[in-house]
């Protein structure tokens, strides 16, 4: 069967579209926080990059879910049946609500703050710093265990 295979590699590309752009976000923000205190229209400029980034990792949410139920579909319930796909499914969910729930809303406000110029502005910001930097590498370490399992799925074990 052509569709199965098909499915992996959509599922696959939208994995590597997710943790690559969580990868270069995390970049960005480290770039925008070396640049905060000194250059602050270059700070404005990289954070700005960064504003799109959400979406690319939504749609590849949306890509590995709609691929994952698809394969799933095609082997009659059998991947979900299986402890590595269990662990690999709760950790898919908590990529995406982490995103939503501490990664965008995190880096809205940091956009909201920059932009108005408030008072204070610079111990505001400060304090998003780590907030960003834990969500970012938390799931940066989810994708890792996704991957790994993935790969793996208890064969070696």
């Amino acid at each position: 069967m052509f569709i199965f295979p098909a499915l992996l590699m959509l599922h696959l590309m939208a994995l590597v579209l997710m943790a690559g752009t969580t990868l270069i976000d995390f970049i960005n923000y480290q770039t925008f926080w070396k640049l905060f205190d000194r250059q602050e229209e270059q700070a404005v400029g990289v954070l700005s990059a960064t504003a799109r980034f959400p979406r690319l990792i939504g749609i590849g949410a949306g890509l590995l879910v709609v691929s994952g139920a698809g394969m799933i579909a095609l082997t009659h319930g059998l991947l979900a049946e299986q402890l590595w796909f269990r662990i690999k499914f709760a950790l898919v969910l908590l990529l995406i609500g982490n995103s939503i729930l501490n990664g965008n809303r995190a880096g809205v406000k940091l956009r909201k703050l920059v932009v108005s110029d408030a008072p204070y502005l610079t111990t505001q910001v400060m304090s998003l710093k780590n907030r960003l930097r834990i969500f970012h590498l938390l799931q940066l370490c989810i994708f890792v265990i996704i991957i790994f399992l993935s790969a793996s799925q208890f064969r070696y074990f």
